[in-house]
């Protein structure tokens, strides 16, 4: 089933101020055209964030119409830009070519030369003369190609296709519900499994040395699940994995890289951690996707932003259940797009980017003898046995995704639509409802499960501890509620963990089913009851007049609720999941500017307070001079203007004295730990100098590329007699500093800002000032 392609391969490259794409191998030749980007740095980030979940554990997708972006012309834009003028010509004449030969036409795109294109998701390339995403069809792929310094040979794959599974969940990190994880996992390939297609097999211990081990049996694919990020000391992208102890371990790509490249088998890797195809933007090879493949993968699947619970749920499935039928992995993962596009009303289908080397398919897969045939109901039923489990076992927050999945393909299947009444947050208990009756969800019988059978090697089950699930640190319902794990099967040996007491946890979920029967489901969930309260408790009221999510759709940037405050010290794991926005916009310039200048910002907030993270890529480090605060944009730091609402004042209204600020965040010679801050209070038409002020605690980190800098700034410095409610708009810039090298200490050499329209010149006038809204979250 594998397609036949002619490949049409293009290299962007950088000519002289902009850019340019060449098409350096296609059925009908050689071109080039000009290329720009029609989009801002913002736009992409904030498109990504659009597109992504929502930041909550169960990360369950929303309609589309709670998306403000459309991504058809988001898509039609970046398609026109790329495939204009000569490319585009070559990219016509080459699918006349392909289908007169009765082949398809794989896009390749070559991003060696130009690293910083590569967070942009080429993967939402839609062609306005097909009147389609490319990617959203077998017959033109999209795939981003890496030169390999060997290539392995192809693998063949008998029946069956052998899963090699990490789940990674380190003490001192936001908590994944591992068990949870292991379940939808298992839950959605249960049918492949028990048709002889696929064997899963979980890792015991999310180590390198249990990963070592494990490699000396025959696997096919490696599956990641777990956190991600960049190394911004190392400059590499980095997956999170425990050490003996369950701590966090910070692995490289590269090192990695290591490990996979001696197992023979190894020919595919999925990486479904947040930031896994990341990039430093300068080294093409850095991110963990791209160092694999670099080391000899023949081909890396990488997510570039988390996906939702039911995203994944379809991924996993087809891309296995394609692959098992022989189909290559660029038309899988097509047809894994087609999926994941028509089951729910959201975008997600591009989140996955594909990593090759070569042009030979990574594995050749062919279903022996012995396989089996499943019916075509056996993945609904793998996916309610699953959700009952987890019912039994009280873990709605596990079951939702699997019912509401089941739903979306067979609404009438069973009882799903009365249980999805029941556990569904917000939804109130429906009286009218009858209970289920034995012959659908009986709550004192057990599960039935060959779910996770053959395997490799027998799966066992954790003993962790009922903890909150703290997955992410701006996650409201991720610390709100407790799962507890399902018994353990008899002809399963239960597997030792670190954290927990099995007996206790045993008889803690027989007093929870015998509760259940009791009770049944006909109340609202207390973990979603919690999480609204964890809101509130942060972050207090939402604003009547201003929702926040009505707010949000109309303004710049989006700031969390903080459930669970940045520690300022230094240590910025505690920003993990928060979006990171771009400051791009060259603002300032007294000179020549350094090559490599640049930065990004994260912000969350609570009652207490508004937290700013600020990464700066700077080489050449200079302090301010702590004398001077009303000039502390002189030295290296960031600043930011600060004030009410100002979309209806009038273009030439000046600075609001006793409403706005500018607030200054310098790096200083003296604490190589912190920094420094200034308060500049509002004049009309402009700031004028501060001074100090010491109740705004700043942490420091620096590398060799630049530094860290986080702030906690008090509302009350911010001139708010009383904390902000949610939802509230604030306008808004983010600048970063440059000092010159020059002898002469304390002068600016660039300024850039998240706002384009940001100058010496209109600082003064907050109606062109960006705007921030106070969110519950920042999706």
């Amino acid at each position: 089933m594998s397609r036949d392609y002619l490949d049409f391969d293009v290299a962007v490259t950088r000519e002289g101020q902009g850019y340019a794409a060449h098409v350096l191998a296609s059925p009908v030749g050689q071109a080039s055209a000009p290329f720009t980007l029609p989009f801002a740095a913002t736009d992409l980030a904030q498109f990504m964030i659009a597109v992504g979940p929502p930041r909550v554990s169960s990360r369950r997708l929303v309609p589309a119409e709670a998306r403000a972006l459309d991504v058809k012309e988001y898509g039609r834009r970046l398609g026109d830009a790329l495939l204009s003028g000569e490319v585009g010509r070559a990219f016509r004449d080459s699918l006349a070519a392909a289908r007169a030969d009765g082949r398809d036409l794989r896009l390749r795109l070559r991003l060696d030369a130009v690293p910083d294109l590569d967070p942009v998701p080429w993967e939402y390339l839609y062609d306005t003369a097909l009147g389609r995403f490319l990617t959203l069809s077998q017959e033109t792929p999209v795939v981003r190609l890496l030169d390999s310094l060997e290539r392995p040979p192809v693998v063949r794959v008998e029946a069956p296709l052998r899963v090699l599974v990490m789940i990674s969940s380190p003490s001192d990190m936001p908590e994944l519900a591992v068990e949870r994880e292991r379940q939808l996992l298992m839950a959605t390939t249960g049918d492949l499994v028990a048709s002889g297609r696929l064997t899963v097999t979980v890792l015991e211990e999310a180590t390198l040395t249990a990963l070592q081990r494990a490699l000396l049996d025959d696997f096919h694919v490696f599956h990641f699940i777990g956190h991600g990020g960049f190394d911004q000391d190392a400059q590499e992208g980095v997956l999170v994995l425990e050490r003996d102890d369950g701590t966090a371990h910070r692995v490289s790509g590269a090192r990695l890289g290591t490990l996979l490249h001696d197992a023979r088998t190894m020919q595919l890797a999925v990486l479904n951690a947040c930031e896994g195809a990341r990039t430093s933007g300068r080294d093409a090879f850095s991110g963990v996707a791209q160092a694999l493949v670099r080391q000899g993968l023949p081909a890396v699947v990488a997510m570039q932003t988390e996906i939702s619970d039911r995203a994944a749920l379809v991924f996993s499935h087809e891309f296995y259940y394609f692959l098992t039928r022989g189909l290559g992995i660029d038309a899988a993962i097509c047809e894994v797009r087609k999926a994941m596009a028509v089951s729910d009303e959201a975008s997600e289908w591009g989140t996955a980017v594909l990593l090759r080397s070569g042009a030979d398919q990574p594995f050749s897969f062919t279903a022996g003898a012995t396989t089996g045939t499943e019916r075509p109901v056996s993945r609904l039923e793998s996916l309610y046995d699953a959700a009952k489990g987890a019912l039994q076992a009280s873990a709605p927050a596990t079951a939702l995704p699997l019912l509401e999945q089941i739903a979306s393909e067979h609404p009438d299947y069973q009882d799903v639509t009365q249980l999805l009444t029941r556990i569904r947050p917000g939804s109130p208990p429906d009286p009218d409802v009858p209970t289920p009756g034995p012959d659908r969800l009986a709550l004192t019988q057990p599960l039935t499960q060959p779910l996770t059978q053959p395997l490799a090697r027998p799966l066992t089950q954790p003993d962790t501890a009922s903890e909150p699930d703290t997955r992410l640190q701006d996650d409201p319902e991720a610390e709100s509620h407790r799962e507890a794990e399902p018994e353990p099967e008899p002809e399963l040996e239960p597997r030792r963990r670190r954290r927990g007491n099995g007996f206790v946890r045993s008889l803690v979920g027989l007093v929870v089913l015998f509760g259940l029967f009791w009770v049944g489901l006909t109340q609202v969930p207390g973990w979603f009851k919690k999480a609204t309260a964890d809101v509130t408790s942060a972050c207090g009221p939402s604003a009547a007049a201003a929702p926040a999510a009505a707010s949000a759709a109309a303004t710049t940037f989006v700031a969390g609720c903080a459930t669970s405050t940045p520690t300022i010290d230094g240590d910025f794991a505690d920003w993990n999941g928060v979006p990171t926005l771009p400051i791009s916009h060259v603002i300032a310039q007294r000179g020549t500017p350094q090559r490599g200048f640049g930065g990004d910002w994260q912000v969350v907030w609570d009652t207490g307070a508004l937290y700013l993270r600020v990464h700066v890529d700077d080489s050449d480090l200079r302090g301010v001079d702590v004398a001077q605060p009303g000039a502390y944009f002189n030295g290296d730091g960031f600043s930011f203007e600060f004030g009410p609402d100002a979309r209806d004042l009038a273009p030439t209204a000046t600075t609001r004295r006793g409403r706005d600020v500018n607030v200054m965040v310098g790096l200083s010679d003296d604490a190589p730990t912190s920094g420094v801050a200034s308060i500049n209070p509002a004049a009309r038409g402009t700031f004028v100098a501060g001074a100090r002020h010491p109740e705004i605690t700043v942490g420091r980190a620096d590398a060799v590329s630049g530094y860290d800098l986080e702030a906690r700034v008090p509302w009350s410095a911010l001139q708010l007699g009383t904390a902000p409610v949610r939802g509230s708009v604030f306008s808004m810039n983010v600048n970063i500093s440059d000092a010159t090298t020059a002898p002469a200490a304390w002068t600016l050499r660039t300024m850039k800002s998240t706002n384009a329209a940001r100058t010496s010149d209109t600082q003064g006038f907050p109606h062109g000032w960006q705007t921030i809204t106070l969110a519950d979250s920042a999706s």
